[in-house]
C-alpha cells in the first residue's frame, strides 16, 4: 500500500470518527468523554482537510478552487528550470562527479579483463588485428607520395649528424648496439671458419713470399729454397695458425664482457661522437640528404618499402607458424605489459590520466546535463510532470497529510483541556468580574 492510499484512509477514518463523535455529542452533550472525543476528532479532521488541500494544491485544483492552486502546472517553466539547475549545479557538480570517478580503478579493471582474456597474447592479437585492418585499407602509392612530401617539406630543419649520435645513444641504451656486435661477430666467425678463408690466407702468404723472393737477392732466394726443402717454411701450417688466431680473436669479440668487445664498442661510439664536430662529414651528410630527397625515384623507393611493410602487416597469421612481425609486436607488447603491470606508480599515473581525461570531457559538456534535464521535462505533459514530482517527493507529501490529522488532534486535545479546565472555570469568571467592575 502506498502512502497516498494511507493518507486517504487516515482522513476517511478521521471523518468517520468525527461523524460518530458528532452523533454521540448530539445525544449526550454534557458527557465529558464524548465532548473530548468530539472536539479532538473535529480538530483532527480540520487539520487533515487543510493539509489535504495544501498538498493537492501543489499538483491540481482541489474542489475546483483556482486561486493559488495547481502550482506545478502553473509554474511549469520555473519548476523545470529549478530541477535542471539543482541537478546540474548541486546533485551533479563537477567536484562530486570527480570524487565518484576517482573511486574507480580503471587500470586495475582493465588489467583484470586483459588477464582473463589471455594477457599479453590477447593484446598482441588485438594489436595485430587492428594493424591488419588498417594496412588493408591503405594504398602504398598514396602513402609514399604523402610521406615524400612530408620529408621534403621538413628536411630543411632536420640535421642528420646530431641524429646519428642520438640514435646511437638510444641503440646503446636499448642494447641494439650489442645485438649488432653479436650478429657481426657471429657472421665473422662463420666466415673465418670456412675453408675458403683458410685458402685466402694461404694465397696471401704465398703472394707475400713471392714478393719477398722476387725483391730479394740470390742469397735470400737460396735461403728461402733451403727453408722450404727443410720444411722450415710451411705456408699451410702458417695459414692454419693464422686462421686459429683469427677465430680466437673473434671468440673474444663474441664475449660481451671481454675487454676487446668493450674497446670496440667504445671506439665505435667515440667515432660517432667525433662525427658531429667533423664539418666535412656534416656537410656530406646534408648533401646526401638533399640529393636523396630530390631524387625522382624517392616515391618509388618509399612505395616499394611501404608495400612490403603493408604486405607483412596484412599477411594472415597461422597459430602454428607466426611470422617475424608477430614476434616483433609480441616482444614489444610483452615488455610494456610487464613494465606497467609491475609498476604501481605508473598504473596510478595512468589511472589519473584516464580520470583527468574523463573529467575534462564531462567539464566541456557539463552544460549538457542541464539541457538534457530541460529537454526531458519539457516533453512531459502537466500530468506527467505532476507524476514525476510526486514520484520523487510523494511519500513525504502524503506524510504531511497524515501528520496534519495527528497534529490537529493533539492541538485539539490541548485546547479542549485548556478551555475546560482553565479558561472556563478561571479566566472567564475573572474576566466577567473585571468587566462588571469597570461598568460600575
Amino acid at each position: 500500500m502506498n502512502y497516498h492510499k494511507k493518507a486517504n484512509i487516515t482522513l476517511t477514518v478521521v471523518f468517520l470518527f468525527f461523524i460518530g463523535a458528532a452523533v454521540l455529542e448530539y445525544m449526550s452533550p454534557k458527557v465529558f468523554g464524548i465532548r473530548l472525543i468530539y472536539f479532538v476528532s473535529e480538530a483532527a479532521l480540520v487539520g487533515g482537510i487543510a493539509d489535504w488541500f495544501a498538498v493537492t494544491a501543489i499538483f491540481k485544483k482541489p474542489l475546483g478552487w483556482g486561486y493559488h492552486t495547481a502550482l506545478i502546472p502553473r509554474n511549469r517553466k520555473k519548476v523545470i528550470e529549478a530541477v535542471a539547475s539543482i541537478v546540474q549545479t548541486e546533485l551533479l557538480r563537477m567536484d562530486v562527479i570527480r570524487k565518484k570517478i576517482e573511486r574507480i580503478s580503471f587500470v586495475d579493471g582493465l588489467f583484470q579483463y586483459v588477464e582473463r582474456a589471455g594477457g599479453s597474447v590477447y593484446l598482441t592479437n588485438k594489436t595485430l588485428a587492428y594493424l591488419r585492418r588498417y594496412a588493408e585499407k591503405q594504398e602504398p602509392a598514396q602513402l609514399a607520395e604523402s610521406l615524400a612530401k612530408f620529408l621534403r617539406s621538413g628536411a630543411k630543419t632536420w640535421y642528420l649528424a646530431p641524429k646519428v649520435q642520438i640514435l646511437s645513444e638510444w641503440a646503446l641504451a636499448h642494447g641494439y648496439i650489442d645485438q649488432g656486435l653479436d650478429l657481426l661477430a657471429e657472421r665473422l666467425w662463420d666466415k673465418a671458419a670456412d675453408e675458403e678463408t683458410r685458402l685466402v690466407i694461404l694465397r696471401y702468404l704465398e703472394e707475400v713470399k713471392e714478393e719477398k723472393v722476387s725483391n730479394g737477392g740470390s742469397i735470400f732466394r737460396t735461403l728461402m729454397g733451403f727453408m722450404e726443402m727443410s720444411d722450415g717454411l710451411n705456408l699451410d701450417e702458417a695459414a692454419d695458425a693464422l686462421q686459429v688466431e683469427l677465430l680466437l680473436t673473434l671468440r673474444r669479440l663474441r664475449n660481451p664482457t671481454d675487454s676487446l668487445r668493450d674497446n670496440l664498442r667504445d671506439a665505435l661510439l667515440e667515432g660517432i661522437v667525433k662525427l658531429n664536430s667533423n664539418f666535412q662529414f656534416v656537410a656530406q651528410a646534408e648533401q646526401w640528404k638533399e640529393d636523396l630527397l630530390s631524387e625522382e625515384l624517392l616515391e618509388e623507393f618509399l612505395e616499394t618499402i611501404l608495400r612490403a611493410a603493408l604486405n607483412v602487416v596484412a599477411a594472415p597469421l597461422t597459430s602454428s607458424e607466426p611470422n617475424e612481425f608477430y614476434h616483433v609486436v609480441q616482444s614489444f607488447v610483452d615488455r610494456y605489459w610487464v613494465s606497467i603491470r609491475d609498476n604501481p606508480e605508473l598504473r596510478e599515473k595512468i589511472n589519473m590520466f584516464i580520470v583527468d581525461t574523463i573529467c575534462q570531457v564531462i567539464q566541456n559538456e557539463h552544460d549538457m546535463i542541464g539541457c538534457m534535464v530541460r529537454e526531458t521535462l519539457e516533453a512531459y505533459t502537466d500530468r506527467d510532470l505532476n507524476q514525476f514530482v510526486e514520484d520523487k517527493a510523494g511519500n513525504d507529501l502524503q506524510w504531511i497529510r497524515i501528520n496534519g490529522s495527528m497534529i490537529g488532534g493533539v492541538v485539539g486535545l490541548i485546547l479542549f483541556l485548556f478551555l475546560d479546565f482553565v479558561y472556563t472555570p478561571y479566566i472567564t469568571p475573572a474576566f466577567m468580574n473585571f468587566i462588571t467592575q469597570i461598568s460600575r
